[in-house]
């Protein structure tokens, strides 16, 4: 069995079976444009194509366990179960700007340890195949569409580092941008990471108009190591020679990820520092609020207050560094950065 999201194997065994190649794009055009969710719904084909397609294919591997959405209707956070028992979570963001985002994971899990971070407290399960992100953003997809509204953006900055999963990654942002399929502009697609340094001059070459993140943090090697073990194996130098050659390459703004933690990241000379390490890149800081969650090892980190966030942002504004302050959107339900990690609703 494999999914309706594997266009080529559906294509094979179109060919396998005698039929005409165009059956395909009747079975695209249910799919993605339609929405229709069962094969016995697709009346566009035949009744034999459509008996081949449910003793071949599947629809769905991801049932959804729970969903809530928070008090202000804004955020709507969904726990999957996959068909291998595990759970894994997406969240829809409903800016007041009426655009839509969907956070999607790529991991059951994640290795990287950042200690502000909830989902590493799950440790790496293993990697998504790639239908099972296809799946979160069509879920996505569709349900704004019953809703009478359009997913816009997708962000894979939830379970958690893309880089490590890059294949299925790869082909995921093929299928969700693919004009015939849910056709989300390459463009709106953002792909975060803590910087696996190898992978990036990859990234460049295969997606020069996908935004790329950056889990910054910390402006220096001492500061980034202490919070996030990565830092001992890639330099902030490292880092910033292949965030320059894929600058180079694209033309593309950067945005850089700053987590404010209390007494941990936010002395004012580290916005001093942040200055001197993007001036003259071209680089967008978003300072993200630490969103506190349940930790079973007694972690004490607390959130920064608003008014040192506000002053890094005076600081780097000063030096011309363009930076917005993140709204916290979700965490009344923990659906903010930093706190995926499968709770049930």
């Amino acid at each position: 069995m494999f999914s309706i999201h594997d266009e080529e194997k559906i294509k094979g065994l179109l060919v396998d079976n005698g039929m005409k190649p165009f059956r395909y794009s009747q079975i695209e055009n249910a799919v993605y444009k339609n929405f229709v969710s069962d094969f016995d719904e697709i009346q566009t084909i035949t009744k034999d194509l459509r008996k081949l397609l449910r003793e071949n294919c599947f629809y769905e591997s991801l049932v959804v366990e729970t969903e809530k959405t928070s008090k202000n209707g804004q955020t709507t956070k969904i726990l999957f179960k996959t068909d291998k028992g595990e759970f894994i979570e997406s969240v829809i963001m409903r800016h007041l700007t009426w655009r839509v985002t969907l956070c999607v994971s790529c991991q059951v899990g994640c290795p990287m340890g950042c200690s502000f971070c909830a989902t590493w407290k799950l440790w790496l399960k293993r990697n998504l195949e790639f239908y099972e992100i296809v799946e979160q953003v069509y879920y996505a997809a569709k349900k704004l569409n019953d809703e009478w509204d359009i997913l816009r953006n997708v962000v894979y900055m939830g379970m958690w580092e893309p880089f490590l999963n890059y294949d299925n990654v790869k082909k995921s942002i093929g299928i969700i941008t693919e004009q015939k399929k849910l056709n989300l502009a390459n463009r709106r697609i953002t792909v975060s990471t803590c910087w696996i340094v190898p992978w990036i001059e990859k990234f460049t070459q295969d997606f020069p108009q996908t935004s790329l993140a950056i889990s910054l943090h910390a402006p220096n090697d001492d500061v980034r190591k202490a919070i996030m073990p990565v830092a001992s194996k890639y330099s902030l130098d490292e880092l910033m020679e292949s965030l320059d050659d894929y600058v180079k390459k694209t033309n593309k703004r950067i945005f850089y990820e700053y987590i404010m933690i209390a007494w941990v990241n936010d002395d004012v000379k580290l916005a001093h520092e942040l200055w001197n390490l993007l001036k003259w890149r071209l680089a967008h800081v978003n300072f993200i609020p630490y969103n506190p969650w349940e930790n079973i090892w007694g972690n004490k980190l607390e959130t920064t207050s608003r008014g040192v966030v506000e002053k890094f942002q005076k600081i780097l504004l000063s030096y011309w560094v363009v930076s917005t302050i993140r709204a916290t959107m979700g965490d009344d339900i923990d659906a903010a950065c930093g706190q995926l990690a499968e709770k049930k609703l």
